[in-house]
C-alpha cells in the first residue's frame, strides 16, 4: 500500500477547483466551509501559516479577508505547491511535514490547518508545531471532519466516486476529541463549533 505522501500525491492539484465548478454537492460544502472559516478570520498585519495548503483554494479564501498577503504554506505534495505557487505567486509555499514545520518559533501571527489533521500520522506532533511556530499573541484555526454518521456515510459513498481519497483519512475526531487534545496540549480554546449538519468542527485556538 502507498504511504500517505504518495497517496496525496496522486490527489490533482486542481481537484477542489474542477469538482466545485462541476458538483452541486461539493459547490455547497466548499462555499459553506469558506463562509464560516472567513466569518471569523481576525486580520493580521504579519505573516500567517496555511498548514496543508494543496493547491491553494482554500488559501486564497483566507488572504482575501484576512488582510496580509504576508502568507506562507506547506503540503507534502509536490505537484500542490507546484501549483499553489503559479496560483499565488507572491507567497512563500514548499514541501514539508506538518509534523515538523520547517520555521522558526513564534513566527506566525495566525496559522490555519483546515481538514489537515485527519490525513496525518500523528495529529498531536503536528499541533505541538503549530504552537510552538504561533506567536503568544496569535491565533490558529483547526477544521476537522466530526466523523458523525451521516459524515461517514458520505465519505464512504465519496470514495466511490473519487477514489483517489480512499486511505487518506487515518485519523478520526468524534464528540469533543479535538478540544481534548488541543487542551492536553495546553491550547486556549477561544470557540468551538459545528457546521454542515454537523459534519465539520471548527475550533479557534490561542497559546
Amino acid at each position: 500500500m502507498k504511504n500517505l505522501r504518495q497517496l496525496h500525491e496522486d490527489v490533482p492539484a486542481n481537484h477542489y477547483d474542477k469538482s466545485i465548478k462541476k458538483n452541486l454537492f461539493q459547490r455547497y460544502w466548499h462555499n459553506r466551509r469558506f463562509y464560516e472559516i472567513t466569518k471569523v478570520i481576525i486580520p493580521v498585519k504579519g505573516s500567517y501559516l496555511d498548514v496543508g495548503c494543496h493547491g491553494g483554494n482554500f488559501t486564497q479564501k483566507v488572504i482575501q479577508k484576512i488582510e496580509s498577503k504576508d502568507v506562507y504554506g506547506i503540503d507534502i505534495s509536490t505537484r500542490a505547491i507546484n501549483y499553489i505557487k503559479r496560483r499565488i505567486p507572491y507567497g512563500k509555499f514548499r514541501v514539508a511535514s506538518a509534523e515538523k514545520l520547517p520555521f522558526e518559533s513564534n513566527v506566525f501571527d495566525a496559522v490555519f490547518c483546515l481538514e489537515v489533521l485527519e490525513h496525518i500520522d500523528d495529529p498531536i506532533a503536528a499541533l505541538k508545531e503549530i504552537k510552538r511556530v504561533l506567536k503568544k499573541s496569535g491565533y490558529a484555526l483547526v477544521l476537522v471532519p466530526s466523523d458523525s454518521l451521516l459524515f461517514r456515510l458520505i465519505w464512504l459513498f465519496w470514495n466511490l466516486r473519487y477514489p483517489v481519497w480512499r486511505h487518506t483519512h487515518v485519523n478520526s475526531f468524534t464528540n469533543d476529541s479535538l478540544e481534548k487534545l488541543l487542551r492536553w496540549i495546553k491550547f486556549k480554546i477561544v470557540f468551538s463549533k459545528t457546521f454542515n449538519f454537523g459534519m465539520l468542527k471548527l475550533v479557534m485556538v490561542r497559546k
